[in-house]
């Protein structure tokens, strides 16, 4: 018995340490032979031969399985390139060549490019919420070209609204560049000077560059500006509320069956407007704040509406990039020019900004976006069920009676709309009575969940374009019998909403709308009250 309590010797020690290893390795084979690269099923065929490991760090093609393409994907993984992308898009992709170019998928645009989520950033894409501060670095502000200076590319045009892959930006020029000059429209076409907008454009505005001679005049490298860039050329009386909106159209006709997955405008350029109205600081009063230059567009809701726009840039700014004398180059440049949209002629009472609307196809949808946004900075994420209770619906009369001049209903016609707007509220219909003096919030919130805007015609109902967008959804215009335009129910018409005009006791329907009139001076006007009451409940209670 006492030969048990004898130590092991050294033979025994190493005998059962061989065992054991044998054992693991036995009863872990298949585990261990997979992180190994190395199929199992392979060793129990003669004619199979171990797996090897590519250079990309996967199986060979023919030992790939499922799992692996799921980990892995099935894309081609070659040294000095970018997985999945071809040698010609990656070339692009590494030069810079901006949204919407034929490779904006690598870029993170569109269904496909929110799915290939190993390119997230590489080049300028769309901001993906909660992952980080864009896409872009701060060593992206730099661009060199070489011997190969950008080409310009045409991406929509209709004369005084175009939009421009690729444009270089130097001492206050635009330059388009392209091998063939005959190949851009005319430049009359696209832009008009900044000094006299009825001549044609000089060579200090726009001009287009033949791309043989472009190195010379641009050098090898120049800064870069990302995403996309809204320019309106209009000087400060012919910005209104339509300008922002018709970038907005021209820029949506790029993607006319999903506008929403276009990547958002990053800024605004004013080149011929002054940061502030007053044009004589030094006589103003220090305690009271300067005016600032109108854009056709309430501040708050710049900033509510469109939060990817870094606020707009005047010609204080655009003279900043004069001084600087370096090449800029501009991703996408949406322009709009409304004298030079006037080298053609234009429908008989048709405005100058009014292609975008009328000569390009877009989706209703394009305003969406924009609209949405707005509802969700009052309402939350979910802006589907703003109104309340499921059945309510929402009615704003927007009042212009406190105006000093014109534009006004008469008195009387007025007090009785407050009259029969407060008995239909009885109804379950919750109205809004909302004059000059509202608040910006109290009125958009109105607005943003309302199915029918009504109000005597104006600038003012631009603020009517964020409605809620419903089969229902109808605005409703109030016209003097000397005065039609057909400014709102253009707009309105390619959102999908009903649009109805009135004159009196007189209500008229886009498909009979009454011929276009204008007067330069307006008195308080009559307007059936009852009448515009019932055509509201009809259109509520429309199947």
């Amino acid at each position: 018995m006492s030969g048990w309590t004898v130590p092991p010797t050294r033979r025994e020690l190493t005998l059962l340490l061989f065992c054991a290893t044998i054992f693991i390795i036995a009863f872990n084979a298949t585990t261990t032979l997979r992180l190994m690269g190395v199929d199992p099923s392979s060793l129990t065929s003669f004619s199979s031969s171990p797996v090897r490991l590519g250079l990309d760090g996967r199986r060979l093609e023919g030992y790939r399985d499922r799992l692996e393409n799921e980990i892995f994907g099935e894309w081609e993984w070659e040294p000095g390139h970018i997985a999945g992308v071809k040698d010609a898009e990656s070339t692009r992709l590494l030069h810079g060549k901006p949204h919407g170019h034929p490779d904006a998928y690598v870029r993170g645009e569109g269904r496909n490019g929110k799915q290939a989520m190993w390119l997230l950033g590489v080049g300028e894409g769309q901001y993906i919420s909660g992952e980080g501060l864009g896409l872009t670095s701060v060593n992206d502000g730099f661009v060199r070209w070489g011997e190969d200076v950008p080409r310009t590319e045409l991406r929509q045009h209709t004369p005084g609204f175009t939009i421009l892959d690729n444009v270089i930006m130097l001492d206050g020029t635009f330059y388009v560049i392209v091998d063939d000059p005959t190949s851009m429209p005319a430049i009359e076409t696209i832009a008009s000077p900044r000094v006299n907008e009825i001549d044609p454009p000089s060579h200090i505005d726009w001009q287009v560059f033949p791309a043989r001679t472009a190195l010379s005049e641009f050098g090898s490298y120049g800064g870069r500006i990302h995403g996309v860039t809204f320019v309106s050329c209009d000087g400060p009386s012919t910005t209104d509320s339509h300008t922002l909106l018709s970038l907005m159209r021209l820029y949506s006709t790029l993607n006319m069956s999903s506008p929403q997955s276009l990547s958002p405008p990053h800024r605004i350029i004013f080149p011929t407007i002054s940061t502030f109205a007053d044009l004589h600081p030094e006589t103003a009063d220090e305690n009271i704040p300067r005016r600032r230059a109108n854009i056709g567009v309430a501040p708050e809701t710049l900033k509510a509406a469109y939060p990817s726009l870094v606020g707009a840039q005047f010609a204080e700014d655009f003279v900043d990039f004069v001084n600087i004398s370096m090449p800029v180059l501009l991703d996408r440049v949406v322009v709009s020019d409304r004298s030079a949209a006037q080298h053609v002629e234009l429908p008989h009472g048709m405005p100058a900004w009014s292609p975008p609307f009328t000569a390009l196809r877009g989706s209703e949808d394009w305003f969406d976006p924009v609209r949405r946004r707005l509802a969700q900075y009052f309402f939350g994420e979910d802006d589907s069920a703003v109104t309340g209770t499921a059945g309510t619906h929402t009615v704003t009369y927007l009042s212009r009676q406190g105006g000093a001049n014109g534009d006004r209903l008469l008195a009387s016609d007025h007090a009785k709309l407050l009259d029969v707007l407060k008995t239909l509220g009885k109804t379950g219909v919750k109205v809004y009575v909302l004059d000059e003096s509202a608040s910006w919030t109290v009125r958009m919130r109105a607005i943003a969940q309302s199915t029918i805007v009504l109000s005597v015609f104006g600038d003012h109902l631009a603020d009517a374009m964020y409605m809620k967008r419903t089969p229902r959804s109808t605005l409703m215009e109030f016209f003097p019998p000397n005065g039609f335009n057909r400014d709102w129910e253009t707009v309105v018409r390619s959102m999908g909403i009903r649009y109805f005009a009135w004159q009196g006791n007189q209500k008229y329907t886009d498909e009979d709308l009454p011929a276009f009139s204008q007067s330069t001076t307006y008195d308080d006007f009559a307007l059936d009250a009852q009448a515009v009451v019932d055509a509201i409940r009809d259109e509520l209670n429309r199947a």
